[in-house]
């Protein structure tokens, strides 16, 4: 019994690691594809000619496409691992849930000046306290990539 039991957790937690994106979309001018769009590499958009979509890695690297008449191909798969859990947090960063009730907000302090956030990891460090001038960050951040 045990041995099915851990068979099925490993097959949960293979799955999970198979749906782990490689890529996240920023910005995007096609309606079709919105951001937060979690993205594989390799992976074929359909992405209309004149188009074009940002797209940020974990690591922290843009990546512009341009759409045409078969669309746009992500940049291969990341040979490094994935930090699938960073993924996970910009997609949500960009795309957050629908607002609702929430508690134990922020107590005192101040936010950081979004200006000052220049990197990923200082943009999901103040994440949770900070969602507003975490977003404007990464919104910066993002229109470096023209």
């Amino acid at each position: 019994m045990r041995r099915i039991f851990l068979a099925a957790c490993l097959a949960l937690v293979a799955a999970g690691a198979a749906q782990a994106a490689d890529f996240v979309v920023v910005k995007s001018t096609d309606p079709a594809i919105k951001a937060g769009t979690p993205v594989n590499g390799g992976q074929r958009l359909n992405l209309a000619t004149g188009q074009t979509v940002v797209l940020l890695a974990a690591a922290g690297d843009l990546t512009t496409l341009k759409g045409g008449a078969s669309g746009a191909t992500a940049p291969a798969r990341r040979t490094a691992q994935v930090d699938a859990s960073k993924l996970e947090s910009l997609r949500v960063l960009i795309d957050p849930p629908p607002a609702g009730r929430t508690f134990g907000g922020r107590r005192g302090g101040v936010c950081p000046d979004p200006s000052q956030l220049t990197t990923i990891d200082d943009i999901l460090g103040v994440q949770g306290a900070c969602p507003e001038a975490a977003r404007q960050a990464l919104t910066a951040y993002a229109n470096k990539a023209n």
